[in-house]
Parts: C-alpha cells; sequence; structure tokens
C-alpha cells in the first residue's frame, strides 16, 4: 500500500498554486510593464522630435541656420537619464543640430516612424520626423526602458519575495494545527486494547474525518458480530462433539464389561449410527470452514454445470432413499461466484430435501433465467416447514424439532452464507402439490 503524507500534501496544495500564481504575476508583470514603458519612451520620442522641429522652424524661416552642436560633459551632475538621449535635426542633407553623443548614428535610414539599431554593441531606439526638407532624429537607449522596468519589478517583487517564507511558514503551522486532532485520533487508536471493539469516542473529530471514524465504528461493529457469533459456532460445534463422543465412550466401556461376545457386538453396531452422524457433523463443519475460507476467489461460474456435477453424486443417495430426483437445467446461466461454494450451496439443497422427503418422493431441480436474474428451484414434495421454524432454519445447528431425521442443523447456514456472499436472494415457498417445500435462490445473471 503506498503511504503518502497528508501534511506533505496539503502544503503541496497550498503552496504550489501560491507560488504559481507568483509566478505568473511575475510574468504578467513584466510583460504589462515592458509594454507600458515602451508606449511612455515612444510617445517621450515623439514629443521630443515634434519640441526640436518646433524650436527649429524659425533659424529655418528665416534661414539663419547655423550648424550647432550641444556638448553633453559626462563630468557634470547630470541627470542619469539624459546622457542616454542623443538627436539630430537634418535640413536637406545636412545636420545643423546634434547632441555630441549622436556623432556615430551615420545617415538616416527610414523615411518616417520608429527604428531599432545597434551602434557600437548599444541597442538605441529611434523615431524619424520628415516634414518637407527637415528631418528631426531623435534617438534613446534601450537601457534605460529595461532599467526602468527592473524597478517597478523590483519594487514589487522583492517584498513579496520577503513575504512568500512567512506566508510558507504559517501555512505550515496552520496544517499542523489543523491535523493535531487526527494526531490524537490517531493515538487513540494506536493505544487501544485489540480486544477492545466499542466505538470510538473521540474528543474532537473534524468533520472531513468524521465519516472515516463511522465507518471504523462500523467495521469494528461487524468484527464484533462476527466474532460474536464464531464464538457461538464454536461452542455449538464443541457441544455437538461432545455429546455424541461422551455416549459412544460410555456404550464402549459397557460392550467392553460385557461376557458376553455377542452382546458386545450387538452394542458395536449400535455404535455405528453415532459414529455416522459424529462423521457427517465433522464433514458439514469442515466444509462450512472450507468455503467460508475460499469466499474471495470468484469467476465466472455456468451454474448448470455445477448443478450436474452435484447431482451426479447426489444421484446414489436418491436411489438408496428411493426417491426420484428429477431435473431442467436447459437454461445457460452465468454467473460471477465460486464455484466451490455454489457446489455446497446446491448439494445442501438437495441432501436435505432428499432427507426430508418420504420414500417415494420427488426432489426437482431446475434453472430459470429471467429479468436479468437466474434462478435455482430445489423443490420437494416431503414433510414441509413450518411457519414456526422458517424463522431459524437459516441459523447454525438448528434442526426442525419433531423429525427423525439425522442431520447437524448446519446445511441450511451454509446455504444462507454462500447465497449472502452472490448478494443473493432467498425465497421460501410451498413444494409440489401443496406438500414439502421449494428453496428458489435468485442469482444476478452476467448473460442477460
Amino acid at each position: 500500500m503506498k503511504r503518502c503524507s497528508l501534511r506533505v500534501r496539503l502544503l503541496r496544495v497550498l503552496l504550489i498554486p501560491v507560488v504559481l500564481a507568483y509566478v505568473i504575476i511575475g510574468v504578467a508583470s513584466y510583460y504589462s510593464s515592458y509594454h507600458e514603458a515602451e508606449e511612455i519612451y515612444d510617445a517621450q520620442l515623439t514629443h521630443f522630435a515634434k519640441v526640436l522641429r518646433a524650436l527649429t522652424q524659425d533659424e529655418i524661416e528665416d534661414n539663419a541656420v547655423t550648424e550647432r552642436r550641444i556638448v553633453l560633459n559626462e563630468k557634470l551632475e547630470l541627470h542619469e537619464y539624459e546622457k542616454n538621449f542623443a538627436y539630430r535635426v537634418w535640413l536637406d542633407n545636412k545636420i545643423i543640430l546634434h547632441s555630441s553623443n549622436a556623432e556615430a548614428f551615420g545617415p538616416v535610414s527610414v523615411p518616417n516612424g520608429f527604428l531599432e539599431r545597434i551602434i557600437q554593441g548599444e541597442r538605441w531606439r529611434f523615431f524619424i520626423l520628415r516634414e518637407g526638407n527637415v528631418t528631426v532624429e531623435v534617438a534613446e537607449r534601450y537601457e534605460i526602458r529595461i532599467d526602468l522596468i527592473h524597478h517597478i519589478l523590483e519594487g514589487i517583487f522583492l517584498p513579496q519575495l520577503l513575504i512568500l517564507p512567512s506566508l510558507a511558514l504559517i501555512i505550515w503551522i496552520g496544517v499542523i494545527q489543523g491535523l493535531r486532532p487526527l494526531d490524537s485520533l490517531s493515538d487513540l487508536i494506536r493505544r487501544r486494547n485489540p480486544d477492545n471493539l466499542e466505538t470510538i469516542e473521540a474528543p474532537v473529530v473534524l468533520s472531513e474525518i468524521a465519516p472515516v471514524v463511522d465507518a471504523i465504528n462500523e467495521l469494528m461493529q461487524r468484527v464484533s458480530e462476527v466474532l460474536d457469533r464464531e464464538k457461538q459456532f464454536s461452542n455449538y460445534a464443541a457441544h455437538e462433539l461432545r455429546t455424541p463422543l461422551a455416549a459412544l465412550k460410555t456404550q464402549l466401556q459397557v460392550a467392553l464389561r460385557a461376557r458376553d461376545a455377542g452382546q458386545s457386538q450387538a452394542m458395536f453396531r449400535e455404535m455405528l449410527p453415532a459414529i455416522d452422524r459424529m462423521q457427517h457433523l465433522v464433514e458439514q463443519l469442515l466444509s462450512f470452514v472450507r468455503v467460508k475460507a475460499t469466499y474471495n476467489h470468484q469467476d465466472h461460474v455456468e451454474l448448470a454445470g455445477v448443478c450436474r456435477e452435484v447431482l451426479k453424486d447426489m444421484a446414489p443417495l436418491a436411489v438408496e432413499g428411493h426417491r426420484d430426483l428429477e431435473s431442467d437445467l436447459t437454461a445457460q446461466a452465468v454467473i460471477i461466484g465460486n464455484a466451490e461454494m455454489l457446489s455446497a450451496l446446491v448439494r445442501n439443497l438437495v441432501s436435505n430435501a432428499i432427507k426430508y422427503t418420504t420414500e417415494g418422493g420427488h426432489v426437482h431441480v431446475s434453472l430459470q433465467c429471467h429479468g436479468g436474474e437466474v434462478e435455482l428451484r430445489v423443490t420437494d414434495d416431503g414433510v414441509g416447514i413450518t411457519d414456526k421454524d422458517r424463522c431459524n432454519i437459516f441459523d447454525s445447528f438448528y434442526r426442525v424439532a419433531g423429525t427423525d431425521t439425522e442431520g447437524c442443523g448446519l446445511g441450511l447456514a451454509i446455504v444462507k452464507w454462500v447465497a449472502d456472499m452472490h448478494d443473493a436472494r432467498i425465497v421460501l415457498s410451498e413444494g409440489m402439490g401443496d406438500k414439502g417445500s421449494c428453496f428458489s435462490i435468485r442469482f444476478k445473471s452476467l448473460s442477460e
């Protein structure tokens, strides 16, 4: 069985979405900041170009243009972003105004609009504005855009990076505290005496764990009932074996003391029926235990085949007792079950029908398929079962009073147990000609 930690699972469920959300927000913020920086700086370049065009308009119209070079002194305390801007103003093909950091730009490469260029290993963003014979060219190092994005993201995410470990610690402590009642329940079950099958009464039970506790309590109740039945079964079995053994011992002692050999042989012969009864009881007990031990092994079973095998084995018993054993097994019925258990069920039903049918009586075994069910019917015209006995005939070691038929009271108990293991229903009704009894076992069919 694979084991996993509930704490680790909860932390994974809680922290992984938080981290993923953090990463997704970071990526989204980066692209959003990048887009906004592009928009802002492009708008700034456009505005800068229009201002330069306006400042040089009067000189151009008055034909008083002289080339001017604006020197950026790196030693002066300029604004940190000022050296990242450069510009040139062209009149026809002649530069009339330019910044000193724009000397390596070369000729204008586009007629109008935005452009990106790599100059001396640095990435620049250009905006070209052409109006007649005047061209204004402004440029900006791309580095300042990246710096702005980084500053924005640092301002957003550095505090969150400090908060994330604190959040993880809070979640961890919350998970530990939340699972404390589960730890208490585990300790309570672990310290419990194995013989104590009473319901679990924990001081605090989480609503999510309550179904598990209820299921454990129901299981313990069922186990207690099973153990009680097994104990009762053992007591009954011991009693049923002890009584005939004591009688046999007494008869054997009397036979040994007898001086007449003929009298001793007669007493020994009287012991044979008692020994047969004990043998039958032991066989039934072993059958009951064997059937219970094999109920987990289930497969597709062709019920008609099982019935034929049982009837073939039971035919000598019917012939010996002068009973007619008939069958109608033409229906092809396949069910999910255990072949050995089903064989025990059919054998006990047929055996009981033969025992409780008088000489010359009839026993009929049939299979019918209808409504998605397979019905096994074992019918006889024997002594039948009274309404009083119908409530108890499936109890272990219960025998119908007033009959001289030998038995130990386990046959129908085995039938009931096997039927329950196969989710089958048992219906008891009148037998042939308003006499005897009819046991109908209804299974779910696979061959609908």
